[in-house]
């Protein structure tokens, strides 16, 4: 099946799949899907495909994804510290709401009975 000695030696593809992948998770027809986009050298001799050891090996770095963008570090006591400030404020608008309120409806009812 493989030769070890040599990993430029061509192998059918179903052959390298446990050599190159031994957990499993791929296919002959994807790693010829692979080869159609670009990222795998095949060899086709007598009607069978074939791939290297080392034709896989710089496939690898092709295929990898980029790392997701790490989210931002955030540091919990100035996160808590901003939030509680923002309550504060908002609790400071509420009862200056109720105030201004309160003192209109206490202008409203001394205007109408001057006596009070």
């Amino acid at each position: 099946m493989t030769n070890d000695s040599n990993p430029d030696s061509p192998i059918r593809l179903a052959d390298i799949i446990p050599v190159m992948f031994p957990l499993g998770g791929m296919t002959p027809s994807g790693l010829r899907k692979e080869s159609t986009r670009g990222r795998l050298v095949l060899m086709r001799i007598a009607g069978k495909d074939f791939t290297t050891i080392n034709a896989v090996k710089e496939m690898l770095p092709i295929c990898a994804l980029p790392r997701p963008p790490s989210p931002p570090v955030v540091d919990r006591a100035l996160e808590q510290s901003a939030s509680l400030g923002a309550a504060s404020m908002m609790v400071e608008q509420i009862r200056a709401q109720g105030k201004a309120k309160a003192l209109e409806k206490k202008q409203a009812k001394a205007a109408e009975n001057p006596l009070l």
